[in-house]
């Protein structure tokens, strides 16, 4: 990241301030721009170890026409901030006064002592469809999003882009404080308007028939209980160690049980694929508003055969529709189009699906002191070695027992 100065203050007419969730939720629940990374009951499930607040802009005349979870993390002594918005803000990115409404965010942040301010808006900048996905695999020319022209340059990420660069933000790089919660692209399956019979019709006859082997082979589909999650953090495990990313506790699943799982507004289901007593596959999907979206897939390493994810997407489908879903955010893909890459298998299994994907238009950051900023940065990589140990250890010390 660099320090790059803020841009000259303006005089603004909109405001930011603290709202209740009640308040929040008669603006959240209503926009398509909503993910559960922007619901209270995210803000809960993080704040062990980052403060949140809930808050909405309102124009001159008193109008709520936005909010976000903005979730803070203290940097220790010396009484600064850093403030993150994944996922958001939720925003009228289509038709709002963005600099207006981008002012009024930096304003607030000052106020609330930021060193730095990061957004991540659940916009896209290119889009393309499964065909022309599929394609690139089996072209072994393009190895890259970048080669790849897309189906659709997205009218409204190209908007949000204009307005943070006018305002002086910088485009974030890929890692970082951008964890993998926060990919660049993403899967999507769409909806809305679709029958049941018309979204498998818009998967591949292979994808159809291995969801029809679960079933033979005996899979079941059912929904966790809280005494399920210490084996869903072991099958997560070894998915992680499988495909090369950091694994979670089983904090992480526990507190996102509590809070994603309590009664409200938003929606929870974590869903497992069991095979004679033996979890082969788990998956957590929660709802805002229009959109759900896969919080977390597990998939064990025995008895793959059994084709248990299949299986258990169609039951996260089932939940999607039922629950008023127009669109399926089925999560991360990685940035590589290379057939004989590691996770070209992930990208092929979502294509099959019918999956569109998206490239968003990625993190941005406003530098709002810059010598603490600074100070941030030069500490973030041994943060982050420290992070990545921290997960390792438990690993060496059950390799030992």
């Amino acid at each position: 990241m660099s320090a790059t100065q803020a841009a000259p203050s303006r005089t603004t007419s909109t405001t930011v301030r603290t709202v209740d969730e009640t308040t929040y939720w008669s603006c959240l629940r209503t926009s398509h721009h909503a993910g559960f990374q922007q619901t209270p009951a995210w803000g809960r499930a993080r704040s062990t170890d980052w403060r949140p607040e809930l808050v909405g802009w309102y124009d001159a005349d008193e109008h709520l026409i936005g909010v976000a979870l903005i979730r803070y993390r203290e940097l220790p002594v010396l009484r600064r901030s850093l403030a993150i918005i994944a996922q958001g803000p939720v925003l009228d990115w289509e038709h709002g006064d963005l600099p207006e409404l981008l002012r009024a965010l930096r304003e607030h942040a000052r106020t609330r002592h930021a060193f730095a301010l990061v957004v991540v808006p659940p916009l896209s900048s290119h889009r393309w469809d499964a065909t022309t996905v599929k394609a690139a695999l089996a072209d072994p020319a393009l190895t890259g999003w970048s080669q790849l022209p897309p189906d659709l340059v997205d009218p409204v990420g190209r908007r949000a882009v204009a307005a943070l660069e006018q305002e002086g933000w910088h485009r974030l790089p890929q890692d970082g404080i951008l964890d993998s919660t926060q990919p660049l692209h993403n899967a999507w399956l769409p909806l809305g308007g679709r029958s049941e019979e018309e979204i498998l019709s818009g998967m591949t006859r292979t994808w159809r028939k291995n969801i029809r082997r679960a079933e033979r082979e005996g899979v079941v589909i059912r929904e966790a209980t809280r005494a399920d999650l210490s084996a869903v953090q072991r099958i997560y495990t070894e998915t992680a160690q499988r495909q090369g990313f950091d694994t979670q506790p089983l904090e992480y699943f526990e507190a996102m049980w509590d809070a994603l799982g309590a009664d409200g507004p938003g929606r929870f289901h974590l869903d497992l694929a069991v095979h004679e007593g033996d979890l082969l596959s788990a998956s957590g999907t929660a709802q805002a508003a229009f959109r759900a979206q896969g919080v977390f897939a597990a998939n064990g390493s025995a008895n793959r055969h059994l084709k248990s994810s299949n299986a258990l997407y169609l039951a996260r489908i089932r939940h999607a529709r039922a629950d008023g879903a127009d669109d399926f955010d089925l999560g991360g893909v990685a940035s590589s189009l290379d057939a004989d890459g590691p996770e070209a298998g992930l990208l092929l299994f979502k294509a099959d699906m019918g999956g569109e994907f998206r490239e968003y238009i990625g993190g941005w950051e406003m530098v709002l002191d810059p010598l603490v900023h600074a100070l941030f940065t030069r500490l973030l990589p041994l943060r982050t070695a420290a992070r990545r140990l921290a997960h390792r250890v438990p690993r060496t010390i059950r390799a030992r027992t």
